[in-house]
């Protein structure tokens, strides 16, 4: 398992963190998913063999919301 800490621009309620949290609870690999509106990140817990960071970030992405490289 990884946990990754991404900064992503676009929440602004917990509506905004729902939304995240429930988007990639559908990825295979992601354990745990909690994203914080007010601290402008989403910390993930993901097994990499089956969900690599960039199908994570590609999920917030189509979700509506801007990850940082």
């Amino acid at each position: 398992m990884e946990q990754l800490v991404l900064k992503v621009g676009g929440m602004t309620c917990t509506a905004c963190e729902n939304r995240i949290r429930c988007a990639l609870g559908k990825l295979e690999g992601v354990r745990q998913a909690r994203a914080d509106h007010q601290a402008g990140e989403v910390r993930v817990v993901v097994d990499p063999a089956k969900t690599p960071e960039t199908a994570v970030r590609a999920c917030i992405t189509d979700a509506g919301y801007e990850v940082s490289p």
